[in-house]
This record gives structure tokens, sequence and C-alpha cells, in this order.
């Protein structure tokens, strides 16, 4: 099924071995938390797999949560390491470990064998436990990166099946949908999406879709309203100033661009929002330049 990766508590041990070979990556090794807030009692670990996956999903750039989110990992993995759960949250880790830049849902966004580790976690999760729907929906997101859309589409009927009631299996679906540029298809799973979530930070998964649909169906007026609605979601968020600046910077509106990045910057300097206003200010003072020159043939005062 692939190399496995192993989630440590410390830099020179691997503690969970999950096939053959094991993967202890210095990149995604995470030490224990000693900061990190003590669990109440004692938790069952398919309940601190899944706040482990929840937690990954929602913080994927913040590396205090992430190292937070392994540790409860190793501690489910204590009490039961063939819990299904365990590899459903393994298999996001692994795709957020190894995430460089773009879309989440193409291939080439992840390097060397990253998806096809996330893939191995999320078939053994199924493996584990058939009855589990969320394995089936995680491993319908894999497939999805991978374009197998047969073989998802069998995985989120099963895990509809499963848990109808789940924000998932529609929320993969709607993806599904627009990855293969099926505009009106996508809407309808997202608004199923919507309606089951019960995660806070469900919406805004729905949110960025929808805008991505948005785009793929030409209708940028819609696609700068989400943006917008984005922001509004998540204020604090540094992301989705740069999102709405890139889609400005697209069009060709620098100037409003400058002061998204600039908004962006001062939450988080991530590098792409510092490049990208250094750019914007670049094409602001070629376009000066150029009215200038203009000037004389135009006969502007």
């Amino acid at each position: 099924m692939g190399m496995a990766m192993a989630f440590v508590m410390n830099k020179s041990a691997c503690l969970l071995a999950f096939s053959l070979a094991v993967l202890c990556s210095a990149s995604y090794a995470a030490t224990a938390d000693k900061t990190a807030t003590p669990l109440p009692g004692k938790v069952m670990p398919r309940e601190l797999a899944r706040e482990a996956y929840y937690q990954i999903e929602t913080n994927v750039f913040d590396r205090a949560q992430l190292q937070d989110a392994y540790t409860k990992i190793n501690l489910a993995a204590d009490q039961n390491r063939d819990e299904a759960f365990i590899y459903v949250a393994v298999s996001l880790g692994t795709l957020v470990a190894g995430y460089t830049i773009g879309d989440w849902y193409d291939l080439t966004t992840f390097p060397g064998d990253v998806v096809q580790q996330a893939l191995a976690h999320a078939r053994q999760a199924v493996a584990l436990d058939s009855n589990l729907g969320q394995a089936h929906a995680q491993l319908a997101r894999i497939l999805i990166v991978k374009k197998e859309f047969h073989e998802a589409a069998q995985h989120i009927t099963k895990a509809k099946a499963l848990d109808p009631n789940s924000f998932y299996p529609w929320y993969f679906e709607g993806i599904w949908y627009e990855k293969q540029g099926q505009v009106a298809e996508a809407s309808q799973a997202f608004d199923h999406a919507q309606q089951y979530a019960t995660r806070a930070h469900h919406p805004m998964l729905v949110l960025k879709h929808r805008e991505y649909v948005a785009k793929i169906g030409g209708d940028f007026a819609l696609q700068e309203k989400l943006l917008k609605d984005s922001i509004g979601l998540n204020p604090n968020n540094a992301y989705s100033y740069g999102s709405y600046a890139a889609f400005l910077m697209c069009k060709g509106r620098y100037r409003e661009a400058i002061v998204q990045w600039e908004k962006a910057i001062r939450i988080t300097p991530y590098g792409r929002a510092v490049s990208q206003l250094e750019q914007a200010k670049q094409y602001i003072a070629q376009e000066k330049t150029k009215f200038a020159q203009a000037k004389p043939k135009t006969g502007c005062a």
C-alpha cells in the first residue's frame, strides 16, 4: 500500500508503524506540545482522532495547532492503533504536510509520493472499518486529487449511505462535480453540504469552492462577492484577503489589490503576499510611466 507516515513524540523515534515501511519525516514530525491544554479524563481513541482531524483541517498553516493534533493522534494510537479514524486523520495530515502552493485538489500541488501515502492511509481506514462513512469520504477526496472520478463516486455514495446527514460526502461530491466543470451540479451539492455543516469552519470550506465554481462558470461578479463574503466570515484570516487580492490582480485592479495585500500582510506576512504586493506596486509604476509617455500624443494636461 506504499510508505506510511508516522507521527512522533520526539525526533528520534517513530511511534506509529502503520505498515512495513515507516517514514519518519523531519518536516512532519511533531514533538509533544507541553503547552497544549490537557484533555479531561480518558478520551476514546476515535474521538481523539476525530478531533485531530478537525484540528488539522481548520489549521492547515498553524504549526502549533498541527503539532497538538499530531499529539492527539499519538495518544489515540497508544490506546488502539487499529482505530480506523486514526488513519483518516493521518491521511489528511499527510496532505497538509506535503502541500506546497495552489489547488488542494490538484495532483501537481503535492511533491513526490505524498498523495500515494495519503491514499494508502485512507484505504487502510476503509479496510479497518468499512462502515465508517468518514473513511470513505476521505478516500474519495484523495481519489478526486488523482482524478480517479469513477472510484471516487463509489465512495461518496457509500459515505452518504452510511452517514446521510454528514457534511463531508456532499462537500466532496461538490468538488467532484467542480473538477469536471459541472457548475449546476456542484452548486447543488454544496447547498446540501451547507445544510449539514456542523463545525464552525465548514461554511468557509464551502464558500471557497463556491468561488471556484463561479470562476469556472465565468460569473466574475459572483466570484468577487464570494471572496468578499469569505473575508466577512473570517476577517482575521490573512489568506482570505490574499485570495481577494489575487482576484483583483488578475482583473488588472492593482491599486485595490495593494490594499488587500497590505491587509493580509498586517495579519500574517506570508511570502506570496509580500512578493505580490511588490509586483502590484511595479505594475502601478509601469502604468504611470506609460501614462506620462502618452501625454505628448494625447494632449493630456
